[in-house]
């Protein structure tokens, strides 16, 4: 080969491979991605799933428990706590009309002479049952039994709808059944349990006088106090954790807010009927929350979450604070069949992921249980275990975990399957969890989905790597019911020989037929072992304190990882504002408002109680801090123009200096009427131990802004400047494995080694690289001689690793080299995104020649950049203010290409926007931002250096970027001003700017 490359025969030499992500499987590059952050540690993750209903004791906790070892719940539901007897204490006998039931709690239950022939036995003995595995009850004290009431009358639910005639009768019945508890127990024990009144209060086919729903009403409100004080007789009020349990999701008899209010002592019904004073004890809220089908809301139903904000916000609002809050019954009503599911749950693997997205949910908005019906093909005792009970039982190794911030990206298979998650971290055993599932209401999708699921700041306690248990729930992983449907298939069993839905997860049950019965006991071994969980470990190396695991997520699948020897390579401090435990301190003018949580979708965030002229602050300390995030909620309907936070950082919490190197993303809330504003705050100074936040002051309303998540964070910056030569891998945090070094021709190439592909093929290659980086240089070569169009390189930025930005406004300068058969192209890339910690390089695909381009050189540098454009005063020649334009908006932190910046309103060019920075500056680079679709076409970038305006760099003509990066040897300027010639060819005599930065590199 003579001195010009005409084609390159070239050795290649190939480092070591480190790659972020584990092989278990491929994922598209935009493909679903999660990212949770292992310093961001938040509330201890509780047991969601710990209740379940009996809606009889006797069909369950009688004879079938009996004799039962008492390891069985401990061995197959750990998770279970508590056993809620829906209908504990009355409301029908057999030889009554209408009932099939036992639950008057009488010798003679139909004896309306002799009101105190109390037989408390059958009750107890359930109840023994209960505690015998470990367990404690959780006892529903309704309905009246049929002799307390005058003129009983059985509904649907067999259950006495009429209230009690004698309410002192009633209160003795209730304190006689709880001192007969204690008597047996022992007070230690009882105190443990928890009562509750009713079931479905408002529900007139549990409850209704048959007079009004407002006498209704009132009769349980004296049903419930009365109650209330038999149990604190008998037990102590102390000692005492009560509450009741209200449809909510849909509407009921009466309203079931005016409950609260009354046992909050509030309003026209505030006054205890029993005792005469202000409200009644009360320890938690309980409502039921149906789907009418599987992915099927109910009809004007209540989402889940707005089941329980209706009960917490009236609850808050009256000053009931501490209240805890469940579901004490629901799920699913009917299966796709339109026929009731036996324990309101199905055997498809839609359970499982519904139960997981659920479970996140319940976390997200701090609802304390959600009761379950079943948790086997036999309800309770023996049978095959149901995809839903796998899914409680893996939640379940999580409780104790302080909960990971996280966020999800990317684009999924199908857009209707919804990909999340939850993580956690136990530091006392050095255990990371992470559950993922990928839903979709719909049951009948089939599409998987393969995520990128990323740990950040996650390091080995001992060594390099960690050990990862993975668990996996779907159609082939701890289920039977694909086996089941297709078995019953072959069968050829119809639809009418189930009792109940064919969908219900108790098969057994829901079989009229004896023969078809024996043939699910025929095969019951084989599901049993079809519903087993098997985890699959492996060991895995760490990257650059990063992991990332690829799971294959069949439709509606789960997965669940337990990660060992991992710890946390920093401390972040995350503040939900609930209370004021995680700062330091704060202004007396700020409170905590829980109201419209589920608008805001933040159930707890700080607000100020005045909009006057002094400023509240709250204060945070974690010495050593390096970065600092906020969320701010702004009421945009109410002021459409954002007014900042600002942020302080101290040393010694009392010498403060204002921090302006941060940037922000907005996101519209509460269908667009509020803005929701994430600030990232760029390196803290050294030695910051304290940050402070300063509301703004003023303004249309005091509850705007408001504070909904504050985090302050001491993880190290990546704060060296990184070059790569391309000579291995290490200064790389992984690359694709379809690159490899070239080091032959050196001399030609002025350059001894680069990076290429291996193939033309149309998958991307990358490198990426850690750093908090502030701008990127990156020099290619390109082989034009044979390939004279030049494919270019795309750059991406991330947060995390995960949630990839492309980046567009670089620009690059061209030079010859190898006698003029290759182009050497120096790309620039002035300014990266706040927050960036992870930059990637991309390839271009495709081409003739796997050898070009090659990858040279990368730089990046993490130099603090300060921008000068934040507080200077900006001014215009000519403003469209009908519009609600204005020159002040160049320079508000809002560094987008909306609509939100200056303009001309059409007046003749040229015309000038300026920035008065009050001093001398001297600065090398402007960050122009222009609207999209109408980017300024020709303009000078200039400064005032005291007597006349200077042009920074030659004027620009013909542009089209809506960002651009202009750069340029230092100037010294107490001025800066964009002064535009022509607008865009669509609108040539309007200007439009949105913000300008000024920086010193």
């Amino acid at each position: 080969m003579g001195k010009r490359m005409a084609s390159l025969g070239c050795a290649l030499a190939l480092s070591g491979s480190l790659l972020l992500i584990p092989a278990e499987s491929s994922f598209a590059a935009s493909g679903p991605k999660l990212s949770f952050d292992l310093t961001a540690q938040g509330r201890a993750i509780h047991n969601a799933f710990s209740d379940i209903n009996a809606w009889d004791y006797e069909i369950d906790w009688t004879t079938k428990a009996a004799g039962k070892p008492a390891n069985t719940f401990a061995t197959n539901y750990p998770f279970v706590k508590n056993v809620q007897f829906m209908t504990a204490t009355g409301g029908c006998y057999v030889g009554f009309p209408g009932c099939s039931a036992n639950r008057d709690l009488f010798a003679d239950p139909s004896d309306r002479t002799t009101l105190t022939d109390y037989d408390f036995s059958r009750l107890i003995g359930a109840l023994h049952h209960v505690v015998d595995q470990g367990l404690k009850p959780h006892i529903k004290t309704g309905n009246i039994p049929m002799k307390l009431s005058d003129d009983p009358e059985v509904g649907v639910m067999e259950a006495n709808l009429m209230p009690p005639s004698d309410y002192n009768q009633y209160y003795a019945y209730i304190k006689a059944l709880a001192d007969a508890l204690v008597a047996e127990f022992g007070l230690a024990e009882v105190k443990t349990w928890t009562w509750g009144v009713f079931t479905e209060y408002e529900n007139p086919e549990w409850f209704d006088d048959g007079v009004s729903s407002a006498s209704t009403q009132t009769a349980f409100f004296k049903i419930y106090d009365y109650t209330v004080a038999a149990l604190e007789d008998a037990i102590g009020a102390p000692n005492l954790t009560v509450g009741a349990h209200s449809m909510t999701v849909t509407e009921g008899l009466w309203d079931e807010l005016a409950f609260i209010d009354h046992v909050a002592g509030v309003g026209p019904n505030g006054t205890n009927y029993k005792t005469g004073l202000p409200g009644t004890q009360i320890d938690f809220l309980t409502a039921s929350f149906y789907d009418l089908k599987p992915g099927v809301r109910m009809p004007n139903g209540k989402s889940f979450v707005d089941t329980i904000e209706t009960l917490r916000k009236r609850a808050v609002a009256n000053g009931l604070g501490n209240l805890k809050y469940g579901i004490d019954e629901g799920r699913i009503n009917s299966g796709s069949d339109s026929k009731a599911l036996y324990s309101r749950i199905v055997a498809h693997s839609f359970q499982g992921s519904s139960d997981a997205k659920q479970f996140r949910t319940m976390l997200d908005w701090n609802i304390d249980w959600f009761s379950a019906w079943g948790l086997s093909t036999e309800a309770i005792w023996g049978g095959v275990p149901a995809v839903s009970t796998h899914i409680a039982n893996l939640g379940y190794r999580m409780v104790g975990d302080k909960r990971l911030d996280g966020g999800f990206s990317g684009a999924k298979a199908d857009p209707n399957n919804e990909v999340n998650g939850v993580a956690g971290y136990n530091a006392s055993t050095d255990t990371v969890h992470l559950m993922i599932y990928n839903h979709n209401n719909d049951m009948s999708r089939t599409t998987a989905e393969t995520p990128a699921v990323t740990l950040r700041n996650i390091a080995p306690v001992a060594g390099n790597t960690v050990t990862v248990k993975k668990w996996i729930v779907d159609d082939t992983h701890g289920n039977f019911w694909p086996t089941w449907w297709n078995d019953k298939a072959n069968r050829g069993i119809p639809d009418s020989a189930y009792s109940w839905s064919k969908y219900t997860m108790e098969v057994p049950k829901s079989l009229k037929n004896t023969a078809d019965r024996d043939y699910w006991y025929s095969r019951e071994a084989d599901y049993k072992a079809l519903a087993t969980l098997t985890p699959v470990t492996t060991t895995v190396p760490l990257v650059g304190n990063q992991l990332t695991l690829t799971p294959e997520l069949d439709h509606h699948g789960v997965v669940f990882y337990e990660i060992t020897n991992a710890r946390s390579a920093g401390t972040t401090i995350v503040d939900e504002l609930d209370d004021w435990s995680k700062a330091e301190s704060h202004t007396s003018g700020l409170v905590l408002d829980k109201a419209n949580a589920s608008a805001l979708g933040d159930r707890s965030r700080a607000i100020r109680t005045n909009n006057g002229t002094t400023p509240q602050s709250i204060i945070y300390r974690l010495d050593g801090a390096t970065r600092f995030k906020l969320t701010g909620l702004f009421a945009t309907d109410e002021e459409s123009v954002i007014r900042n936070f600002k942020f302080y950082a101290s040393s010694d919490g009392s010498n403060w200096t204002e921090h302006d190197g941060w940037g922000y993303a907005d996101s519209p809330i509460n269908e667009g009427y509020w803005t929701k504003r994430v600030y990232t705050l760029t390196k803290l100074a050294d030695n910051t131990n304290y940050v402070k936040v300063e509301f703004p002051t003023g303004g249309a309303v005091a509850y705007s802004p408001q504070i909904g998540q504050a985090q302050i964070s001491d993880v190290p910056w990546n704060s060296a400047p990184i070059i790569d030569e391309m000579n291995d891998w290490t200064k790389a945090s992984a690359h694709s494995s379809g690159l490899v070094f070239d080091t032959a021709h050196g001399a030609a190439l002025g350059d001894s080694s680069r990076a290429m592909r291996t193939s033309t093929g149309s998958t991307p290659e990358y490198a990426i690289y850690r750093s908090e980086a502030t701008d990127l240089q990156l020099t290619a070569l390109y082989a034009t001689d044979n390939e004279p169009g030049i494919r270019n390189f795309k750059f991406y930025a991330a947060p995390d690793g995960v949630t990839w930005e492309e980046q567009t406004g670089w620009h690059y300068a061209d030079s010859p080299i190898n006698e003029g058969a290759w182009t050497k192209r120096v790309y620039t890339l002035g300014k990266l995104p706040t927050g960036t910690q992870f930059v990637k390089v991309e390839f271009p695909t495709g081409g003739t020649l796997s050898y070009s381009p090659q990858l040279s050189q990368v730089k990046l540098n993490t130099a603090s950049m300060v921008n000068f454009a934040k507080g200077a005063a900006a001014s215009a020649s000519n403003t469209d203010t009908a519009n609600g334009y204005a020159a002040e908006k160049v320079n508000d932190g809002a560094a987008t290409t909306d609509w939100s910046g200056w303009a001309t309103d059409g007046t003749a060019l040229p015309q000038w926007v300026q920035l008065d920075f009050g001093a001398a500056k001297t600065f090398s680079r402007v960050e122009l931002y222009t609207t999209s679709g109408y980017a300024i076409k020709d303009y000078q970038i200039q400064y005032w250096n005291g007597s006349a305006w200077v042009d920074c760099l030659t004027a620009i003509t013909g542009n089209t970027f809506d960002h651009r990066t202009h750069t340029f040897a230092a100037v010294t300027g107490s001025k800066l001003r964009v002064l535009g010639t022509s607008g865009p060819a669509n609108q040539p005599e309007y200007l439009r700017v949105n913000e300008i930065e000024v920086y010193a590199e």
